[in-house]
């Protein structure tokens, strides 16, 4: 017969307890358990406000991740934007003014920064040498793409920066450095090849000939010049008439005529009795003063 203790109720009765309270805990933990597992929208939501608050902390920071169109057109070659952009002012004429609004109008150090570039390109496409480079019919063939390209690009370059918006001196900085680019373009052994570099030497003829004109111009309307930056101007010239032999004649001949006097102290006196002038112009045409530019070359 079996005795009972007068714990053992007490005892049954806690274990009881206990494997109910056991019992609930796991009950109440496996619906959450369940939950959790077949709930996807808890898991979007969860998503969603983690990526507003890294969204916030970007914001903050002031690092913003690209669009999808900003990597694409990041990846592209540049001669392909340009033809996306022509196709879209040929399909699209009414763009063009909101188009043009955004492109920021080239400076003189933009136009500089393009030039050398393609200057650069054009010297990495020279054929090796160990002797020097040979300029032959085969390099000229080897260059000729990047050679055209160069010289293209500064008469677009010398059409802006002497349109009536450019500001005098503006417009004598930038022939200046053309001027001074195209010295450097090679001489070629065949001299039919030679036709292009002259073409732009009397391009620029013209080009220095129209900036004259409207600095004489602007000058009668009240615009000044001192003796300074027109004696300057006269030297340049004379050195690049006297470096292309005899091409940028005409618009020396311009200079004496339209801004000659202004070198003189004496105004009184008709443009035409003052024949000196022009002997002066000769006289300076000693190689000017370049600061900072380097040839692309060495």
């Amino acid at each position: 017969m079996a005795t009972l203790h007068p714990n053992s109720h007490s005892n049954i009765t806690k274990g009881r307890k206990r494997r109910l309270s056991e019992d609930e805990d796991m009950q109440d933990a496996q619906p959450t358990m369940t939950l959790q597992r077949s709930s996807p929208e808890r898991h979007y939501r969860n998503g969603r406000e983690a990526y507003r608050v890294n969204e916030v902390k970007r914001s903050k920071t002031g690092i913003q991740r690209d669009s999808g169109l900003t990597h694409m057109l990041a990846s592209m070659d540049k001669d392909k934007l340009i033809h996306i952009v022509h196709s879209l002012f040929d399909n699209h004429p009414e763009l063009r003014q909101d188009i043009m609004s955004y492109i920021p109008a080239p400076t003189v150090q933009s136009a500089t920064e393009v030039l050398h570039t393609l200057e650069r390109r054009m010297t990495e496409s020279v054929p090796y040498n160990r002797n020097g480079p040979l300029w032959n019919d085969y390099t000229f063939s080897r260059v000729r793409t990047p050679f055209i390209e160069l010289m293209d690009t500064i008469r677009q370059y010398a059409y802006y920066f002497t349109s009536p918006l450019i500001f005098g001196t503006t417009s004598f900085s930038f022939l200046q450095l053309a001027t001074a680019l195209t010295h450097r373009l090679p001489s070629w052994e065949n001299d039919d090849n030679n036709q292009l570099k002259r073409d732009l030497y009397n391009d620029l003829n013209s080009y220095w000939t129209r900036a004259i004109q409207m600095a004489a111009s602007r000058h009668q309307e009240g615009e000044v010049y001192s003796a300074q930056t027109v004696n300057e101007l006269a030297k340049h010239l004379a050195y690049h008439n006297n470096a292309a032999e005899g091409l940028f004649t005409g618009a020396v001949n311009e200079f004496s005529k339209s801004l000659g006097t202004l070198m003189n102290p004496v105004r009184d006196v008709p443009i035409c009795h003052h024949p000196a002038v022009e002997h002066t112009i000769t006289r300076l045409a000693s190689p000017p003063r370049v600061v900072g530019y380097a040839d692309a070359r060495r």
